[in-house]
């Protein structure tokens, strides 16, 4: 019989409960995104990493495998999956720039990294997310 996992006897932090809050938001989209991603890769692939940049206005999006000479085709899905991500995102206040999907198979099932980068905020100025009072900036596809 399998035991529940004992509650730590510490409360979560902030910084726990932001992580955690953003995993739930953003986990659905994500998990799509990597799956889509990995259906869009040649079958020889062990592994690979989707970059997605953006600047606010235009994006542009990266499948490669250093380690393999075939190509991987992005799909409209995936494009799309892309822009969803980046906007949900956007909307709850996280304003990267690039995104860098790591993904790889280990033990026969697909694993994954994320890594973000963040436009370099000026000295004495606030990303809009921390300003308080305020609300996230809307934002909408200019390009379409």
């Amino acid at each position: 019989m399998r035991q529940r996992a004992r509650r730590s006897a510490q409360p979560l932090g902030p910084t726990e409960i932001r992580v955690t809050d953003k995993l739930d938001r953003y986990s659905q989209e994500l998990q799509s995104l990597i799956g889509e991603a990995v259906s869009c890769t040649p079958e020889s692939w062990d592994e690979g990493c989707l970059t997605i940049e953006c600047d606010g206005s235009y994006m542009t999006y990266a499948l490669k495998n250093e380690r393999s000479d075939e190509k991987a085709q992005i799909s409209a899905a995936l494009r799309q999956l892309c822009e969803d991500f980046y906007v949900v995102m956007r909307k709850s206040g996280d304003w990267w720039i690039a995104a860098s999907i790591r993904f790889f198979r280990k033990d026969e099932r697909w694993s994954f990294e994320v890594k973000f980068s963040y436009p370099p905020k000026e000295e004495g100025s606030r990303a809009p997310s921390e300003s308080p009072g305020s609300a996230p900036k809307p934002w909408w596809r200019i390009w379409q």
